[in-house]
């Protein structure tokens, strides 16, 4: 498979961690996603690949897939753009940080017929396919209430995080993970009620640190979710991602890495399968032409996370959520 990759901003270790387990990737090119973009960490991840500092050259290079993950607000746009000129494309998440972008992309996919994905490894991690299987056997019975967290340190983040133009903000960044875990179990999300706050944010101008969203899901489910850049700096780990399921005849509950279930019998510890490559599994989905459903849920993920974004920009006032343009 003939790659490039655009930007240096997100999440390419996904690519490099693939690539590292032996998948065969022949990587033609990097780009910037603009020009004052810094490259410097896909440099030192992809050593001795060519740099063209235009992306659109990458267009034209017999590339299949194209590994979007510029500035946030640069990826629909260059994702669009890669989409109607005939590649695959596997991007960054949100995969817009504007209701236009979106809509855009979600065009130029539809239109293309070439596969998209958003860059949700969590899906694929062993906690969140342990809690996938126990749900699949019924263990907790019919979901009704799930609780969500994302926790970061903060550190020092990139001047374009201090700015909501190319930034994005913290929900669509961060909590749109935790969004699409939500989905995932809860089914699709009616509307969103939401908050955030920059208030503590060392400096950091416009980025907000701190956010709530209430989601009523299909059939009366209620979410929450929470997304925060308060972890302290000297933790052992840069995050503490926890989810927690409440069903009709049980809970489950993942947290650090491993995941516990209560049901008719004691709190346990269940055992975990082995991880995926997330990179690995849209691959060889857009390979098989049966990428769509991926497709459909990151752009719904994202959808919901600029909703949410807009309910807490307004003060929390609720935002309709539309499943599909």
């Amino acid at each position: 498979m003939k790659a490039v990759v655009i930007g240096g901003s997100g999440h390419f270790h996904l690519l490099r961690q693939a690539m590292d387990a032996g998948y065969p990737v022949e990587l033609l090119a990097l780009a910037p996603g603009r020009p004052e973009e810094d490259l410097s960490a896909v440099e030192e991840a992809f050593p001795d690949v060519r740099q063209v500092r235009d992306w659109r050259e990458t267009l034209s290079m017999g590339a299949e897939l194209a590994v979007v993950n510029p500035w946030f607000c640069d990826a629909g746009e260059i994702a669009a753009v890669c989409l109607e000129a005939g590649l695959h494309v596997y991007c960054e998440k949100p995969l817009s940080t504007t209701w236009a972008g979106l809509e855009r992309l979600e065009r130029a996919w539809k239109n293309s017929g070439k596969a998209l994905g958003g860059m949700f490894n969590y899906r694929h991690a062993p906690w969140f396919l342990a809690m996938e299987q126990a749900v699949l056997q019924g263990e907790i019975g019919e979901i009704r209430q799930i609780h969500a967290q994302k926790s970061y340190r903060m550190g020092e983040r990139p001047d374009f995080y201090r700015h909501r133009d190319t930034f994005g903000g913290l929900i669509p960044w961060v909590a749109v993970h935790a969004i699409d875990w939500v989905c995932a179990f809860g089914g699709d999300c009616r509307w969103v009620c939401a908050s955030h706050s920059r208030r503590e944010n060392r400096g950091h101008g416009e980025m907000e640190v701190s956010s709530g969203i209430l989601m009523g899901m299909e059939q009366e489910r209620i979410a929450t979710v929470t997304a925060d850049y308060f972890r302290p700096d000297a933790s052992a780990r840069h995050d503490d991602d926890r989810l927690r399921l409440t069903g009709t005849q049980g809970m489950l509950e993942a947290r650090d890495g491993r995941v516990y279930l209560e049901n008719q019998r004691q709190r346990r510890e269940l055992s975990l399968p082995p991880g995926e490559s997330a990179f690995q599994k849209f691959w060889e989905a857009a390979r098989a032409g049966q990428a769509r459903e991926m497709g459909r849920r990151a752009l719904y993920a994202t959808r919901v996370a600029l909703a949410a974004r807009d309910s807490a920009d307004a003060d929390g006032a609720r935002q309709w959520v539309e499943r599909e343009k």
